[in-house]
C-alpha cells in the first residue's frame, strides 16, 4: 500500500478511483452506433477532471472508435473571443491529427485567417476519410460565464459537431443552459446537441467507497468505524480521501475503531479547510442559513426547503434526505462553520424579507460610500443626497443622479483634457480614418456641448471596436459605468409622472458609487 492514495490537490489530476457507473455511461454512451454529445456536471472539487482524465485514457487505447481524443482544459486555456476559440481549435485539432493525417495537420496549423472555413472544410475531409475525433472540453463554464463567445461561433460549432467526424464532452460545475451568461447566445441550437440527461458527479456511492477502500486491503475496520469516516466526510470525494490518507499510518493496527477515526478526522480538519471554505462560498446565502439552521435544530422537513437551496447542498453530501425529513451531514463542515464566527443568519435577518431589505439597503450604500478613499467632496455630497432619499422617495433619487454624472464627467475632462477642454486635432483625424461617427457630425470637430455627446467622446477616448484608446487615466470601466448612469440621468429629467421601484434607485446609486470609485482611482493614476 502507497503511503498516500492519492492527492487530494495539487496540479497533477490524479488517477481515478471509483466513478463505475459514472465511466460505463459515459462509455457505452460514446461508443454505441450512434454516439451522444455529453456533459459532465458536478461542483467543485467533485472529480471531473479525474473523469475526464480517466476518459481521455480509455478512449485513446487501441479499441477505441477514436483516431484522435483532444483533451483541452478551457478553465486555464480560455478564448476571449470567437478568433481565439478558432484558433484554439484550429491547433488543437492540427496538433490531435498530425499522426494520422499529416497533409490535414499542417493545413490547419499554418491558418492565419478564416479558420473556420478552413476548419469545416478539414472536419468534413475527415469524415469522408472515415477519421473520428473526440473532444474532451474542461472547465467549459469558464467560457461561458465570460460571455465573449457571440451566437455565431456557437452556431458553427453547431454544424461542425454535426459531423459524424466529431463527438463532445464538456465538464462545467453547473449544467450548460445554467452557465450562459449571454441571453443571445442561449438562443444557439448548439446547446440542443447534448443528452438532455447530463453524467451527474457528485458524492461516491456505495461502491464507489468499496473500490476506493480496495485499495487499502491493510486496513482492518471494526463495526462503525467506516460510518465515522461517512459522518466526517459524506463521502464527498476530496474529504474521503483525506482520512484514508491518514489512516496509512494505522496500517499495522489490527482493527482501525470508531476512536481512531474520530481522532484522525480530527487532526485532518486543517488539511480540508481550504476545500470546505471553497465549498462554502459556493453554496447560495439561503442554503448556508438551511444548514446553519440545521446543524442547531437536528432536522427540517423537505417542504420547507427550496428546490435550489437543497440541490447546492446535496450535491455536496451536506445533507441527507430520508422520507420527508432533511438533516445536516459531514461532520468536517459543520466543525468549519462552528469556526466561523459568523452572525447566524444574519444575512436572511437584514434581507429575507423585502420590508428588510428596505430598512437595511440604505446603510449599505452608506458602507461602501465610506469605503472609497480620495473621492471628490462635491460627488461624495450628491451621491451622499441621493441615498438619503432611499427608500421612500426613489423618484427623488433618480432625479439626483444627472447632477451626480455631470460632476463625474467635469472631473474626467479636466484630468483628461485640461481647463479648456481642448482635443487635440490629430484625434478627429484618427478618428474619421476608422470611421469613427460623432466628432464630425456632432461635435465639429471640437468638444461637445451636449452631455450626452460627451458620452461618446468617453467612448471614443477609452477605445472602441474600430479605434485604440487615447485616454491617458480613465477605462473602460469607468465608460461603462458613466454610459449606464446617462441613461438614469435622462430617465430622471423626464419621469413625467412615471412610479420608479426603490430597487431602481437602488442600482442607481450603487452605480454611482462605483463610477466614483474609479474616477478617484483612476485619476490618482
Amino acid at each position: 500500500m502507497a503511503d498516500i492514495l492519492f492527492p487530494i490537490l495539487g496540479p497533477d489530476i490524479p488517477t481515478l478511483c471509483g466513478r463505475e457507473k459514472i465511466m460505463n455511461r459515459l462509455v457505452a454512451d460514446l461508443t454505441k452506433e450512434s454516439p451522444s454529445h455529453l456533459s459532465i456536471v458536478g461542483p467543485r472539487f467533485s472529480g471531473k477532471s479525474v473523469i475526464m482524465k480517466a476518459l481521455y485514457e480509455r478512449m485513446a487505447k487501441d479499441d477505441s472508435p477514436y483516431n484522435v481524443v483532444i483533451a483541452m482544459d478551457l478553465g486555464h486555456q480560455t478564448p476571449e473571443d470567437d478568433a481565439s476559440f478558432l484558433k484554439l481549435l484550429c491547433k488543437s485539432v492540427g496538433d490531435g491529427i498530425r499522426e494520422c493525417c499529416e497533409d490535414y495537420s499542417q493545413h490547419l496549423l499554418m491558418v492565419k485567417d478564416n479558420e473556420y472555413d478552413d476548419l469545416r472544410e478539414v472536419i468534413s475531409a475527415l469524415e469522408s476519410d472515415g477519421i473520428k475525433i473526440l473532444f474532451l472540453w474542461d472547465g467549459f463554464d469558464k467560457v461561458l460565464a465570460k460571455g465573449l463567445i457571440t451566437r455565431n461561433l456557437w452556431d458553427q460549432l453547431r454544424e461542425l459537431a454535426s459531423s459524424r467526424a466529431i463527438r463532445l464532452v464538456t465538464a462545467s460545475r453547473k449544467t450548460l443552459h445554467e452557465s450562459i451568461r449571454s441571453e443571445e447566445s442561449s438562443t444557439s441550437d448548439f446547446w440542443n446537441i447534448f443528452d438532455m440527461n447530463p453524467v451527474k458527479v457528485s458524492v461516491f456511492d456505495e461502491q464507489d467507497k468499496q473500490d476506493v477502500l480496495a485499495l487499502m486491503p491493510e486496513l482492518k475496520f471494526s463495526s462503525g468505524a467506516l460510518s465515522e469516516i461517512e459522518n466526517w466526510s459524506a463521502l464527498y470525494p476530496p474529504l474521503f480521501i483525506a482520512i484514508l490518507n491518514q489512516l496509512v499510518a494505522l496500517k499495522d493496527k489490527p482493527e482501525v475503531t470508531n476512536a481512531d477515526i474520530n481522532d484522525v478526522a480530527s487532526n485532518t480538519i486543517d488539511n480540508v479547510t481550504s476545500i470546505l471554505s471553497e465549498l462554502w462560498k459556493d453554496c447560495p446565502e439561503t442554503a448556508k442559513d438551511v444548514y446553519r439552521d440545521l446543524c442547531k435544530h437536528g432536522e427540517k422537513a423537505l417542504s420547507d426547503i427550496g428546490i435550489a437551496d437543497r440541490n447546492s447542498l446535496s450535491e455536496k453530501g451536506f445533507i441527507t434526505v430520508t422520507g420527508n425529513k432533511v438533516k445536516a451531514a459531514c461532520r468536517f463542515l459543520e466543525s468549519y462553520v462552528a469556526t466561523l464566527n459568523d452572525d447566524v443568519g444574519s444575512i436572511t435577518r437584514l434581507f429575507g424579507k423585502n420590508s428588510d431589505y428596505q430598512d437595511n439597503i440604505r446603510s449599505v450604500l452608506e458602507l461602501r460610500l465610506n469605503q472609497v478613499a480620495d473621492m471628490d467632496e462635491r460627488l461624495k455630497r450628491k451621491i451622499q443626497r441621493s441615498i438619503e432619499d432611499i427608500p421612500d422617495h426613489a423618484e427623488d433619487c433618480i432625479e439626483n443622479i444627472r447632477g451626480i454624472i455631470d460632476r463625474a464627467l467635469d472631473l474626467i475632462w479636466l484630468a483628461e483634457l485640461g481647463e479648456k477642454k481642448e482635443i487635440p486635432i490629430e484625434w478627429f483625424g484618427y478618428w474619421s480614418s476608422r470611421q469613427e461617427k460623432g466628432p464630425e457630425h456632432y461635435w465639429e470637430n471640437k468638444f461637445p456641448t451636449r452631455r450626452g455627446h460627451e458620452i461618446r467622446l468617453l467612448h471614443l477616448l477609452t477605445g472602441t471596436q474600430n479605434s485604440v484608446a487615447k485616454a491617458k487615466h480613465v477605462t473602460k470601466n469607468t465608460y461603462a459605468l458613466a454610459s449606464a448612469l446617462q441613461g438614469f440621468g435622462d430617465f430622471g429629467q423626464h419621469l413625467e409622472g412615471a412610479k420608479v421601484p426603490m430597487g431602481v434607485a437602488v442600482s442607481s446609486v450603487m452605480m454611482s458609487i462605483e463610477l466614483a470609485s474609479l474616477v478617484a482611482s483612476e485619476l490618482k493614476n
